[in-house]
């Protein structure tokens, strides 16, 4: 029985391994891209440089906008494909907002928090699909990155080679899109209105009063104690551009991480083995996507708090 068990596992796992040299001798092999942190500019639209981020990014938008249009246009009361799908996405999503921030404050945070979980998550999953990062402009290699050479097949078409190219020399590929989120602009500017909602959703809740935790002078119980407070209040205000910090390199870092490892092992192991690794990346963009949507409710509903509310809180 144990041989039996044996061969039916060994030999359909001696002819993937197989395929997978076949395959990989036979078809062209996979370049190792040019890691650059800094966005390619893939054209000027009136002087203005259109980097492939910023085409990633208009993507993802146009993406949500048409999942919008298609969800609600023909909305029927009683649910049924896309509507039925989104519906129950958004009933999911609400309830995570509203078993933190409470019944008064979710219908306030949830269009803000949502449009952020939603554009997120679009823009790291379509950042892995195949024509992300391997199509684009071949330039000349600048002083310091690896060039590599060309194969010209014929007149109009050539071949980029594994061979790296001499120092000076050789070519890399400029990408049209590239992960949004590969751009630290990106995850800056999603932080800096994440940061800037807490701060309006402090004053709405309460006023100018909110400021008592960044400016708290208060000497009645003493000079050490009035010290204290300010002190406290000082590294509340430090925590505020921390959140900045925290927000834009926790998502940019982990999806650049991820384009990295994927062209890495594209390189190393081509078309096959890497697969796997892109169920991994799906799965990096939701959890990413999921977390600063839940770190923003938590931020919104602290500031909503008084502070004594807030100490208990936390």
């Amino acid at each position: 029985m144990s041989r039996l068990l044996s061969r039916k596992v060994l030999l359909p796992t001696l002819i993937i391994i197989a395929i997978i040299v076949i395959f990989s001798l036979l078809v062209p092999p996979v370049v190792l891209p040019a890691i650059e942190i800094a966005p390619e500019v893939v054209f000027h639209l009136f002087g203005f440089p259109v980097t492939n981020t910023l085409i990633a990014s208009w993507i993802a938008m146009i993406v949500l906008l048409l999942l919008a249009y298609f969800a609600t246009r023909n909305m029927s009361l009683v649910p049924k494909g896309l509507q039925n799908v989104m519906e129950w996405v958004l009933e999911l999503i609400y309830g995570l907002v509203e078993s933190v921030a409470g019944p008064k404050w979710a219908p306030k945070f949830f269009p803000i928090v949502t449009t952020i979980f939603l554009y997120i998550i679009i823009a790291n999953w379509t950042g892995i699909l195949p024509f992300y990062g391997s199509i684009g402009w071949l330039h000349e290699a600048h002083e310091g990155a690896t060039g590599y050479q060309i194969k010209e097949i014929s007149e109009g078409l050539a071949l980029i080679t594994r061979q790296p190219a001499e120092h000076g020399h050789g070519y890399i590929l400029v990408p049209f899109l590239r992960s949004a989120a590969t751009d630290v602009n990106m995850p800056l500017a999603l932080a800096l209105t994440s940061v800037f909602m807490t701060q309006y959703f402090g004053i709405r809740a309460l006023g100018l009063r909110y400021f008592s935790k960044f400016i708290h002078v208060d000497f009645r119980h003493g000079a050490f104690e009035g010290f204290v407070n300010m002190f406290v209040g000082l590294l509340e205000l430090v925590s505020e551009f921390a959140k900045i910090i925290s927000f834009t390199f926790r998502l940019f870092g982990n999806i650049f991480a991820g384009e990295v490892l994927l062209g890495v092992l594209a390189f190393l192991i081509p078309y096959i083995v890497s697969l796997p690794f892109y169920g991994l990346e799906l799965f990096v963009g939701f959890v990413q996507a999921l977390v600063f949507m839940m770190l923003s409710t938590v931020f919104f509903t602290m500031a909503t708090l008084g502070h004594e509310e807030g100490g208990h809180a936390e």
